[in-house]
């Protein structure tokens, strides 16, 4: 029964490319006779008019015809479809040779039906992978965890009882680095002790932040990368991403302070808000957040009257002060009173149960991860798989050894030249060779235990995530994951060929100081250029 059901999933892996890759031929926009003619009455007209009329006509005919045609981008005509191997190597080498002035290239392609190699450029040479690196972190995750793992938040008691609503011991809440864990399911948490009338602690309430370690910040992270929300913290309390977004709104009045807005799907702390309101022309105004003791926010600055209000985003820095006011202000805001004192500790075995949380499954946290590039999530499923692996508290250097030993072991990926040190791929510090990604990249394809859970994780050329906006000419034939950080741009997963062939492919480019677009043009016609190959 067993040989079956592998024999049927194996057959599904191989019909892959018809659910994952529904062909969508791009609707080809042809000029149209109406529109000639509408170009000739312009031009006519354009005859009569004066020399200071021509010019001015002439730029806005100019621009009229940017915006209606697809810009032009640069690289090389690909023709319609390409046969074989030499004609698609050459292909290849051409638009690399295009592009490749000063940057480093490298191109993996493989066939995931016969498993042969159809293009090889220095796949054996470690590249800064930048957000590819998460290709890795997601395998590991689903491999060492299960698509169905999920973080638990806990409240836990060593109280014997609870007599007239006092709960006669302490109470414990066990935080354990869930990425995607909330304000208001926090507060639905703490109602489970109104629930069980437990109106009072006569102990202290301990909170349990020991699942991670004290480095919230991955080696090698840029200093400006963490002023942003996309480099938060990484620690076992993360509520709400470690991001506080909120808006600034102008007064009616000149000279007044500004109003700052605020959700109520988050806590803030304290903010101190100098923002003064300018006159409604005054153009040289901007706003600035600072972090004052006691874990209160300074805003400070100008905007002019008459504006939209200004989204702002504040990064949690201090988590264990935010921690504090935060679990301080949920306890007041359900009525518990606290007799002891609220801190930090380590929860012991064997306490009582009292409610918990749970997350979504893993496989719907590494969907986020991969179709937002979420660097987060990644962090945080890097540090579990740290904590887990070495049964330590997750830190930057389990998660690297766990991350490189699950993979060595289960997908046969060699070591050497591999260096992992955060997850996400933000520190530019990270290596890995295109044959290292490439072999992941095989191994998910060909083994049903994951290969749908990681597959359908990836963007969709065209569709969604951070592919959305691109290669919407094979929009649904790729799909892939993107990685951009400073002189770094990357490309890899799955195409479509032109018979539907299934083909793995890892484009990495290093040193792309300037125009970097340019460098994601040249990925774009490569992977176009898979999606038109015919072996024959």
């Amino acid at each position: 029964m067993r040989l079956v059901f592998f024999t049927v999933i194996l057959a599904m892996l191989c019909s892959l490319a018809s659910p994952l890759f529904a062909a969508e031929q791009a609707k080809k926009r042809t000029t149209t006779h109406a529109a000639q003619a509408k170009h000739s009455r312009s031009k006519a007209k354009r005859t009569r008019l004066t020399k200071t009329q021509t010019r001015g006509k002439k730029k806005n005919l100019v621009r009229k015809k940017r915006r209606s045609k697809k810009p032009a981008l640069p690289g090389i005509n690909l023709p319609a479809s390409i046969l074989g191997k030499k004609q698609l190597n050459d292909i290849i080498n051409k638009i690399v040779a295009y592009e490749s002035d000063s940057a480093d290239v490298a191109v993996y392609v493989k066939s995931m039906r016969g498993q042969n190699t159809l293009y090889a450029r220095k796949v054996n040479r470690s590249f800064t992978p930048a957000s590819t690196m998460k290709i890795l972190t997601a395998e590991a995750a689903l491999l060492y965890l299960g698509p169905d793992y999920r973080f638990s938040t806990q409240i836990l008691t060593d109280a014997p009882t609870v007599k007239n609503g006092m709960l006669k011991g302490n109470l414990y809440v066990v935080l354990s680095g869930d990425p995607s864990l909330t304000y208001e399911e926090l507060l639905d948490l703490m109602m489970t002790l109104k629930s069980q009338h437990i109106r009072s602690v006569q102990g202290n309430v301990y909170i349990d932040d020991t699942a991670y370690d004290k480095r919230f910040y991955g080696p090698g992270w840029e200093g400006e990368d963490k002023e942003y929300c996309y480099a938060a913290p990484i620690s076992a309390s993360i509520i709400n991403h470690n991001c506080l977004p909120f808006q600034v709104s102008p007064s009616a009045v000149s000279g007044k302070k500004a109003k700052i807005v605020k959700s109520p799907k988050y806590f803030y702390p304290t903010i101190k808000n100098t923002v003064v309101t300018k006159a409604r022309k005054t153009r040289s105004c901007s706003i600035s957040l600072t972090k004052e003791p006691g874990s209160i926010i300074s805003i400070n600055g100008c905007m002019p009257k008459g504006r939209n209000a200004w989204g702002v985003s504040y990064v949690v820095t201090d988590v264990p002060e935010y921690n504090r006011a935060l679990f301080k202000s949920l306890l007041s805001r359900v009525g518990i009173k606290v007799y002891g004192k609220l801190t930090f500790g380590s929860a012991p075995d064997d306490l009582e149960y009292i409610g918990t949380h749970s997350s979504e499954p893993l496989e719907e946290l590494i969907r986020t991860m991969l179709k937002k590039s979420d660097n987060v999530i990644a962090g945080a499923l890097f540090k579990k798989l740290g904590q887990l692996y070495s049964r330590q508290p997750g830190s930057w250097e389990n998660g690297s050894l766990a991350v490189s030993k699950i993979l060595s072991r289960r997908t046969g990926m060699g070591l050497s030249g591999l260096r992992i040190l955060d997850g996400s791929g933000l520190s530019p510090d990270n290596l890995a060779t295109p044959a290292q990604m490439m072999k992941v990249l095989n191994f998910a394809w060909h083994h049903a235990s994951i290969s749908e859970e990681f597959i359908t994780a990836l963007p969709i050329a065209g569709v969604d995530g951070t592919l959305k906006y691109r290669m919407k000419h094979i929009a649904r034939k790729v799909r892939a994951k993107t990685g951009t950080i400073s002189g770094v741009t990357s490309l890899a997963g799955y195409a479509e060929s032109a018979e539907r062939e299934p083909l793995a492919f890892v484009i990495m480019v290093n040193g792309t100081k300037h125009m970097r677009w340019r460098y994601k043009v040249m990925e774009d016609q490569i992977v176009t250029a898979l999606t038109r190959y015919r072996q024959s």
